[in-house]
């Protein structure tokens, strides 16, 4: 009997030898992984959930980090990971991590404040109610005081700058619309405060820029080539204002602005039917416009004219 126990001990001893080395041989091929989490000025942030995806097999792994910011995920299996960082009130944040065998191995992670929304700004809100109202002067000194906390945010310049043109002071708004661009290359309004403000000013070269370069950034807006019209009717280029008209009416065949300002422009040219077809045209849309009586009296009088 004692025999017989003696080989059940050493037997069971072996068990335990036996899984302790299947563990370390384990730990060797997986690897150990530490970090930090941390906003962008290397404050830590607690309770940040820290998601890995191995991107070949799609087996995921999540932790959160501690009060201190700290994680650590021991064990994970070689491979190549994509690590998702997410936290309330933080921009989420992405990155691809390789994982080796039996390497410990440091991954700080850095987390972005979601930006405030302008539109929560009050004072923003109250220069939108004064700009529509009219008060561009109030509309101006709200702004101002928005452009202290958002210096460089293009939609701040650009009211800055709307709210002086509409005050009819082109040179004080020409810079901060220029900024807005600056800040945002692609903002068309900025574009088109631009030219209207070069256009006020008689600059006509500078102001066809500023909505030649809308019409590039927005092909399809009717609004767009119907500025360039104005500019190129301005600047005596009928033919490339009729063009831009025409362009501005295929895009928006409702835009009755840019059929009244056609009527205009080809009776510049002489062509007087196209003339009328364009006022005719620009009446169906809007029968009971302000201009309405104004545009009769010119049809009858263009028709009068090519009946001679």
């Amino acid at each position: 009997m004692k025999g017989h126990l003696r080989i059940i001990a050493f037997t069971a001893g072996l068990g335990v030898i036996g899984c302790l080395f299947l563990a370390a041989s384990g730990l060797g091929q997986e690897g150990y992984l530490k970090g930090v989490v941390k906003d962008k000025a290397g404050n830590p942030l607690s309770g940040a959930k820290i998601t890995f995806t191995d991107v070949d097999s799609g087996n995921r792994y999540s932790l959160k980090s501690g009060r201190d910011g700290r994680y650590l995920k021991a064990g994970i299996p070689p491979g190549t990971y994509k690590v998702t960082v997410e936290l309330a009130g933080y921009l989420t944040a992405e990155t691809v991590h390789a994982v080796v065998f039996g390497k410990e191995d440091v991954l700080d992670l850095v987390l972005e404040k979601i930006p405030p929304k302008l539109e929560d700004d009050a004072d923003f809100s109250e220069g939108v109610a004064q700009f529509r109202a009219g008060k561009y002067e109030e509309a101006y000194l709200s702004f101002e005081k928005t452009a202290a906390r958002y210096p460089d945010h293009p939609e701040v310049q650009y009211n800055l700058g709307l709210s002086l043109m509409r005050k009819g002071e082109p040179d004080r708004a020409i810079p901060l619309l220029e900024q807005a661009i600056k800040l945002n290359p692609d903002m068309v309004e900025a574009q088109f405060a631009l030219g209207e403000c070069y256009f006020n000013k008689g600059e006509s070269e500078k102001a066809k820029a500023a909505f030649l370069r809308s019409t590039e950034l927005q092909p399809k807006n009717a609004r767009a080539f119907y500025n360039l019209g104005i500019i190129f009717d301005r600047m005596g280029n009928y033919d490339e204002a009729l063009e831009a008209f025409r362009r501005s009416m295929e895009l928006d065949p409702g835009f009755s602005s840019a059929f009244y300002q056609a009527g205009l422009v080809s009776v510049k040219k002489g062509d007087l039917k196209g003339a009328i077809q364009h006022f005719e045209t620009f009446l169906k849309i809007e029968p009971n416009a302000p201009e309405a009586v104004q545009v009769k009296t010119m049809i009858e009088e263009l028709k009068r004219q090519v009946g001679k």
